[in-house]
C-alpha cells in the first residue's frame, strides 16, 4: 500500500513523497510531487496498478501522450455517428458509461493504445462476468471509433484489429438467459396477481418489452374470430432519460400477432378497463418502465423461485419462441409473429430448437426424387410460397448443420 510522505525545505518549499514496496521487485519505490492532491492522485493511480513500478510508468505513458483519449475519442463517435436512433445512441453511451470509462482505458490517450491494451481490457470484461456478446458489443463500438479516427487523421492505426474475442454462442444460454416454462410457472406463482396478466401476454404473444407495454385497448381485438393484437408503436428512452412513445424497433416490427384463448382470458379485465390508457402499468398507474418493473415486480419473484442472474424479462419472448416451434410453428411464420428484420435473425437465434431439421428435410427431398405427390403439388405453388419455402428450409439446414 502506498504512503505520502510531506517534507519541507528551510526556505518553505514542500514536496510530497509517494512511497511502496513495488510488487514486481520487491523493492521499496519512491515518486516526488510538489502538489498533495497529485500526490494523492498518484497513489491511486500506483494501487489502481497492483502496485507495479512498470504498470504504473506504462500508464503514465499511455496518458501523456497527444491527442484525445479513448473515452473522448468514443464520445465524439456516439455524437457524429449517423444512421443510429435514440435507442442505439442512448446504449452506446451506456456502454461508454459502464465498460469504458470505468477501466483504464477510457483515459488512455488515443494514439497510445497498443493490441495488447485491447487484449487487457478484452480480460478485465471477462474477469466482471460480461458475457462475450456483452464484449463483442461495446469491443466492436471502440473498434468503430478508431477506424473513423484514423480515416480523419487522428489516429495511426485501429488498435483493435486482429484481437480475438470470445466466442459468441449463437442461441446459447449465454447469449440469452435461457427460461423453461417451469421456470415461467415457478416465477408467475411469486409475483404479485396485478402483474400476471403481463407475464402471460408476454408468454402468450412474444412481444418485446417495449411493445407490450406501450399497447392500448385499441390495439386489441379480443372478440374477432381469431382474436388479435396489433404492434404499431414501443417506448423510446431520451438521451435525457425521460421515455416516450416510438416506432416499433424494426420495419417489420409493425405487425398482427394472433392471441391463444387462455391469454386472451388472462389479458381481457385489464384491457377492458385500460380505457384510453396503457393497458399494462405498474401497481398505482404508473407507467412501466424496465427499472420500475424490475425493482418493484420482478426482482424479488425471480430470486424467491432460485432464478437470479439466470433469466430475464426477455428471457419470456425467446420462451415463446421455442414453445411456437415445438408447437409446429415454422421459421418464417416465427420470424414474422416476432417482429425480426430478417429471417435469419431468426434462424441465428432459435434454430437449435429444432435438431429434427436434418430428418425433415432428408424426408422432404426423397418425397421429391422419388416423385411423391406431395412433392408434385409442392411443384404446382405460387412462386411466391415456393421462394419462403426455400428460405425456411435453407436456414433451417444451414443452422443445424
Amino acid at each position: 500500500m502506498a504512503s505520502i510522505r510531506e517534507h519541507t525545505k528551510a526556505n518553505g518549499e514542500t514536496s510530497f513523497y509517494i512511497l511502496w514496496r513495488d510488487s514486481d521487485t520487491g523493492k521499496q519505490s519512491s515518486m516526488k510531487r510538489s502538489v498533495r492532491s497529485e500526490a494523492e492522485e498518484l497513489v491511486r493511480v500506483i494501487e489502481a496498478n497492483g502496485n507495479s513500478l512498470n504498470a504504473v510508468e506504462r500508464f503514465y505513458e499511455k496518458t501523456m501522450a497527444d491527442g484525445p483519449t479513448v473515452a473522448a475519442l468514443i464520445d465524439k463517435h456516439i455524437r457524429t455517428v449517423t444512421g443510429a436512433g435514440p435507442y442505439m445512441v442512448k446504449r452506446y453511451g451506456d456502454y461508454l458509461r459502464l465498460h469504458i470509462k470505468t477501466h483504464e482505458l477510457g483515459g488512455f490517450k488515443a494514439k497510445a493504445v497498443t493490441r495488447d491494451d485491447m487484449r487487457a481490457w478484452v480480460k478485465w470484461m471477462e474477469g466482471r462476468g460480461k458475457a462475450p456478446k456483452t464484449i463483442s458489443n461495446v469491443f466492436g463500438l471502440i473498434s468503430s471509433a478508431f477506424i473513423n479516427a484514423a480515416h480523419d487523421g487522428v489516429v495511426d492505426r485501429n488498435p483493435c484489429a486482429g484481437v480475438k474475442l470470445p466466442k459468441v454462442v449463437k442461441g446459447g444460454a449465454e447469449d440469452e438467459g435461457e427460461m423453461t416454462r417451469e421456470d415461467f410457472d415457478a416465477i408467475r406463482a411469486e409475483i404479485h396477481t396485478h402483474f400476471r396478466p403481463f407475464l402471460d401476454f408476454l408468454l402468450g404473444a412474444g412481444t418485446r418489452f417495449s411493445e407490450a407495454t406501450a399497447l392500448t385497448a385499441a390495439d386489441f381485438k379480443l372478440d374477432a374470430t381469431t382474436p388479435t393484437v396489433r404492434i404499431t408503436k414501443a417506448w423510446k428512452e431520451s438521451d435525457d432519460g425521460s421515455w416516450y412513445i416510438g416506432p416499433p424497433k424494426t420495419e417489420k416490427g409493425y405487425r398482427t400477432i394472433s392471441l391463444a384463448p387462455s391469454t386472451v382470458a388472462s389479458i381481457r379485465p385489464l384491457v377492458e378497463a385500460a380505457g384510453k390508457g396503457r393497458v399494462f402499468r405498474m401497481k398505482r398507474g404508473g407507467v412501466m418502465t424496465p427499472q420500475a418493473f424490475y425493482n418493484r415486480a420482478w426482482s424479488l419473484p425471480r430470486k424467491a423461485a432460485g432464478l437470479e442472474n439466470k433469466v430475464t424479462v426477455h428471457s419470456i419472448r425467446h420462451l415463446h419462441a421455442a414453445l411456437m416451434l415445438s408447437g409446429g410453428m415454422d421459421m418464417y411464420e416465427l420470424s414474422r409473429r416476432m417482429g425480426h428484420e430478417d429471417i435469419q435473425i431468426t434462424v441465428n437465434r432459435y434454430s437449435h430448437l429444432l435438431p429434427d431439421a436434418h430428418f425433415r428435410t432428408a424426408q422432404a427431398a426423397q418425397r421429391a426424387l422419388e416423385g411423391d405427390p406431395l412433392a408434385a403439388e409442392a411443384r404446382t405453388l405460387e412462386p411466391t410460397a415456393i421462394e419462403e419455402a426455400e428460405i425456411i428450409d435453407d436456414g433451417d439446414d444451414g443452422e443445424a448443420a
